[in-house]
């Protein structure tokens, strides 16, 4: 997909997923979106990995006022007064006017376009501007914000073959740092459809996404980071799911979808044995 093709909808929708689009801007997207099947279905299809990360930043740059932006940053440096120095230490010490701190870092965010030299907190799910993500459960509410993206429909149109959930689980096994086998991430009446790898917070997660005929999607996450204690499954509600946690020595878990408690509990519980074995 080239960037005329895209324009600036990809753009958006991406920064809806990260939750960083202003609040009059959602709320016009979701009204846009509850009345556009096929918005919702891109929404839905960069939420699931096919989000052109490079091109959507090829398109806002090249609808980015660079030239404006350097200008104005030329004409607030040449307001710069000269350097001061301070005869107790000797330092130099510069003062800048607010409007070159601000052209300069609007170039910044321009010129640093994903796959160029972005940060890695940059990225989706490796962000540490929530409130929340300050505490040790900030990750299982980050699942929960893109899992509601999934739909049955979702999962339904991939194949769930052994062969590619034996080869994501190969490489999901690699950044872990634990073996993980089909066996262990294998449901008695739940379908593996998928494995994804994500890094949140600089460390590995990986998704184990079940398709359940009767309770729609599920998924089964571990995160490579521990909170610090030690818990068995337990049952919480969190973006409208019912999700089962809990951590061991190194690890923390989660199950997540809209099944009932009992079933949840019970889902959660045959992973944790299996995944300690």
């Amino acid at each position: 997909m080239s960037t005329e093709d895209m324009g600036l909808e990809d753009a958006t929708l991406i920064a809806f997923l990260d939750g960083t689009l202003p609040a009059k801007e959602q709320g016009l997207l979701e009204r846009r979106l509850a009345a556009d099947a096929g918005l919702k279905a891109r929404l839905e299809a960069l939420a699931a990995g096919s989000r052109p990360f490079r091109e959507s930043y090829e398109a806002l740059n090249a609808h980015a006022p660079t030239a404006r932006l350097e200008a104005m940053l030329a004409r607030s440096l040449e307001a710069v007064p000269a350097p001061v120095v301070n005869d107790n230490d000797a330092r130099w010490s510069w003062r800048l006017p607010p409007a070159a701190i601000a052209a300069g870092l609007a170039l910044l965010l321009v010129g640093a376009g994903i796959g160029h030299y972005a940060p890695a907190q940059w990225w989706p799910l490796g962000a540490t501007q929530e409130a929340d993500q300050e505490t040790p459960d900030a990750w299982r509410t980050k699942v929960a914000q893109y899992w509601g993206l999934t739909t049955s429909q979702t999962l339904l149109e991939m194949p769930g073959d052994t062969a590619s959930t034996e080869r994501d689980l190969a490489v999901a096994t690699k950044r872990l740092g634990f073996p993980l086998t089909p066996q262990q991430v294998a449901l008695p009446a739940q379908e593996v459809k998928r494995v994804e790898l994500f890094h949140y917070d600089n460390a590995p997660l990986v998704e184990v996404a079940y398709f359940d005929e009767l309770n729609g999607p599920i998924a089964f996450c571990i995160f490579a980071n521990n909170p610090g204690t030690v818990t068995q499954p337990e049952l919480e509600q969190r973006k409208g799911f019912n999700v089962v946690y809990w951590s061991d020595a190194e690890r923390s878990y989660m199950v997540i979808g809209h099944g009932p408690d009992e079933i949840m509990l019970k889902i959660g519980d045959i992973l944790a044995k299996q995944v300690a074995a």
